[in-house]
């Protein structure tokens, strides 16, 4: 009995397999181009949006500036009240922290060094919150944590001392990064305080004459 034999496809059929493979090729190209265009026109789109809303948002500022109501403001805009307080919120946070950081630049290169309180700062910067100067403080990059060390806290002032009385430690302030300088470091390397003896023992002071505590005054130096 003679053994099977084995026959190579038929031409035909290579070539189909081939036309198979040329046209999954062309399929896969396709889709990558298609991709990569929608990527680009959806990047504009992402742009021109940005764009549209930066010039919402400088609307609104201009039309609560202007007296009109965010209720106004939020149905002409097709936006919640609560999205349009949220803008001026964070319009105002913005301007704050642009004034804050002015006024510590002056501060700091104030000669001789000298101190300020939070209220103080707050009422000349126009802010009107301690609280939110010592946020603005901790969180804006653009004043060094050694500089805010200059901003202390009224509570210390300490009239049988002479100043205002710097806590060795002070666990809810702090440098930023590698930086591991206390408040008080901060200002014996500017040579702000003095060593008073108190009667629980000795103390560091920040004399009352290094510290702008008055809110005007502070303003004719910060301009």
């Amino acid at each position: 009995m003679a053994a099977p034999t084995t026959s190579s496809p038929p031409s035909s059929v290579n070539a189909t397999h081939g036309e198979a493979a040329s046209a999954h090729g062309a399929s896969a190209d396709e889709v990558l181009d298609h991709l990569d265009t929608l990527a680009s026109k959806q990047q504009e789109l992402q742009d021109q949006l940005s764009t549209l809303r930066d010039e919402r948002d400088s609307l609104i500022l201009r039309g609560l500036a202007n007296g009109l109501s965010s209720t106004e403001l939020a149905e002409t805009a097709h936006l919640t009240g609560a999205r349009v307080r949220a803008i001026a919120d964070a319009a105002a946070d913005s301007s704050a922290r642009e004034r804050i950081s002015r006024a510590m630049s002056i501060l700091v290169a104030h000669r001789p060094p000298i101190c300020t309180t939070y209220g103080a700062l707050a009422e000349a910067v126009g802010i009107g919150s301690a609280k939110g100067v010592a946020s603005s403080l901790a969180t804006n990059p653009e004043v060094p944590a050694r500089a805010g060390a200059r901003v202390l806290l009224l509570r210390w002032a300490n009239p049988a001392l002479g100043g205002y009385v710097i806590p060795s430690e002070e666990p809810s302030w702090q440098t930023q990064g590698d930086d591991t300088a206390s408040r008080l470091d901060c200002l014996q390397a500017e040579h702000l305080v003095v060593q008073v003896d108190a009667p629980s023992g000795p103390v560091w002071v920040v004399p009352f004459d290094r510290v702008v505590a008055d809110a005007d005054t502070l303003a004719g130096i910060i301009g």
